[in-house]
């Protein structure tokens, strides 16, 4: 198993990578790219003993991987990627 921390860069890179996908709300959410790096980054939590705080963040990031498909419109987009991002940061 590799060192936590790098794990850890890891999912703050892929989200990261959300992020910059669906935050520019001038261009067409690229869903299928935001789906395959959100579940790698769960997949990526499976491979780390979680805290608490972890499994939290793991699971809002789940809830929010199952709230992609109800994003209508500039503002919904904005508010969910606000939210990957929050997630990003407090990891």
């Amino acid at each position: 198993m590799r060192d936590k921390q790098f794990i850890i860069n890891s999912i703050k890179m892929d989200l990261h990578r959300v992020v910059t996908a669906s935050g520019d709300i001038n261009k067409e959410l690229p869903k299928q790219s935001v789906i395959e790096f959100m579940e790698h980054a769960d997949k990526d939590f499976g491979k780390i003993d979680l805290t608490r705080k972890e499994q939290s963040l793991r699971l809002q990031l789940q809830n929010l991987l199952k709230d992609l498909p109800n994003i209508k419109g500039p503002l919904s987009r904005l508010r969910w990627t606000e939210d990957v991002m929050t997630i990003r940061c407090r990891l």
